[in-house]
């Protein structure tokens, strides 16, 4: 479970980061005006700035066992540090909710109930780790995850998060323009992913992204689809979705990431 919430922390930050910071200038702006009808995607945020970010994530796998799980994260962010173009982050999570059906057996968890019974006590006594300290974590300004460290787990346990993170172009870009990438990622092959700016208007610009993983033997494959909106003035995310169709350990399974601000 602690992995899987790993993966989910780097989804909402990948689309979170880019902290809400007041309007300004151009040049204090993440997403600037480039030549023509192009933009520069920058991550911009200033040290002090905090978010507060809910994601959600449904998943569903047909096999000898049927499982469904719907789950909601609720997280602080805060910009804590800038040293040449590289944020330091802190990440509190605040609530964990979750709701699992595997084969008839159920459980259901709220870190914020005052008592915790069955399987969702159980599942508390994992969760307390996460719930009572902060994690770390750098990102530069291109959106890539330099440094990851997650509270309770020793470094031969830490996930490499900046093999999942996206990255944002070198250049500025315009409608239509796409940037691609290639990495591997800890425990699933090698991932291949192309970001495509589907929309720039006065406010906003809507990034999509698609792309598939490529496991070796006993390993997640699949692929995946989705995009996120920006708004030009501070790089603040409206709004974030991927969905992936993935098979692990034999299973197929389609799970469904949404991330949006609470503030």
């Amino acid at each position: 479970m602690k992995k899987s919430l790993l993966i989910f922390s780097a989804c909402a930050l990948i689309f979170a980061s880019c902290s809400k910071t007041p309007e300004g200038s151009v040049g204090e702006q993440s997403i600037e005006s480039a030549e023509g009808d192009k933009v520069l995607i920058r991550l911009k945020p200033k040290v002090g700035d905090t978010q507060k970010t809910l994601m959600t994530m449904d998943m569903s796998a047909d096999g000898e066992q049927k499982i469904s799980m719907n789950m909601s994260m609720a997280m602080d962010l805060k910009v804590t540090d800038l040293t040449a173009a590289v944020y330091t982050y802190e990440v509190k999570y605040d609530k964990i909710k979750m709701d699992m059906d595997a084969g008839g057996m159920q459980m259901n968890y709220d870190s914020s109930a005052k008592e915790q019974t069955g399987m969702g006590q159980m599942m508390h006594e994992q969760m307390k780790v996460l719930l009572d300290k902060t994690l770390s974590m750098k990102m530069n300004e291109r959106g890539k995850i330099t440094e990851f460290n997650m509270p309770g787990m020793g470094n031969n346990q830490q996930m490499d998060m900046g093999s999942i993170s996206l990255p944002m172009p070198e250049e500025p870009v315009g409608v239509g323009d796409s940037w691609s990438d290639e990495r591997s990622i800890q425990g699933s092959g090698n991932m291949k992913m192309t970001m495509t700016v589907e929309k720039i208007t006065v406010d906003d610009i809507i990034i999509g992204v698609k792309g598939t993983i490529e496991g070796n033997v006993g390993e997640a494959a699949g692929d995946f689809t989705g995009n996120y909106k920006l708004a030009r003035s501070n790089g603040f995310t409206k709004d974030g979705t991927i969905n992936m169709n993935i098979t692990a350990e034999g299973m197929p399974m389609k799970i469904k990431i949404n991330v949006k601000p609470l503030s």
